[in-house]
């Protein structure tokens, strides 16, 4: 069957599209969605008129989306994060952090799928994270990752790459043995002393 797209359908096309379809698709899905309508004489002239309105709908998202890019620009996100001594980073500033930063600043939800970020950012300073809002519309936020203030001991690392194993407690000899009479207890002292008289 032919049918009217009235929302962009991906994988088939764009509002006002004149579409054949499965019989099926069309009026158990598309149809009922509200995704297009059967494709009627007198549908099929209002196409254009659906194509102009749909143009000017996407001409206000545009100029929304420059607006939230030019906002998005100014930002300076800045992230405190507990780092070792050898200026390692503890944890990580991710996708969401950064998200969740802009919509405190702007004050508007943000979507976080929106941010290009192969992988969290674990290094301390300044990084410029690119963020696609639209086909032919993207912006950067600034983002300062800084020292919280208190360093985190590193673990020791042996050449190995590996952490140093901690050096066991010294054992004492078990040969050692008191050096005078007064270590033992009275009773064991008494006859310590006893059998050293009878020797002489």
């Amino acid at each position: 069957m032919r049918v009217i797209l009235t929302k962009n359908v991906p994988n088939l096309g764009a509002v006002g599209d004149v579409c054949e379809v499965a019989p099926g698709y069309g009026r158990n899905f598309l149809i009922p969605q509200g995704m297009a309508i059967a494709a009627t004489p007198g549908a099929m002239n209002q196409v254009e008129t659906l194509r102009r309105l749909e143009r000017r709908r996407m001409d206000r998202v545009r100029a929304d989306m420059e607006d939230l890019a030019k906002r998005i620009g100014r930002l300076r996100l800045t992230f405190p994060a507990r780092v070792g001594e050898t200026g390692r980073l503890y944890g990580s500033i991710t996708a969401a952090n950064i998200a969740e930063a802009i919509e405190a600043e702007l004050g508007q939800e943000f979507d976080r799928r929106k941010i290009v970020l192969e992988e969290s950012l674990r290094t301390l300073g300044g990084h410029a994270v690119p963020i696609h809002l639209m086909a032919g519309v993207d912006a950067a936020v600034h983002v300062e990752v800084v020292s919280d203030g208190e360093l985190v001991p590193d673990a020791p690392v042996a050449p190995g790459g590996e952490p140093e194993a901690e050096a066991p407690e010294a054992e004492a000899p078990e040969s050692a043995a008191p050096e005078a009479a007064a270590d033992l207890p009275a009773d064991l002292a008494h006859e310590a002393s006893a059998a050293q008289e009878a020797s002489t």
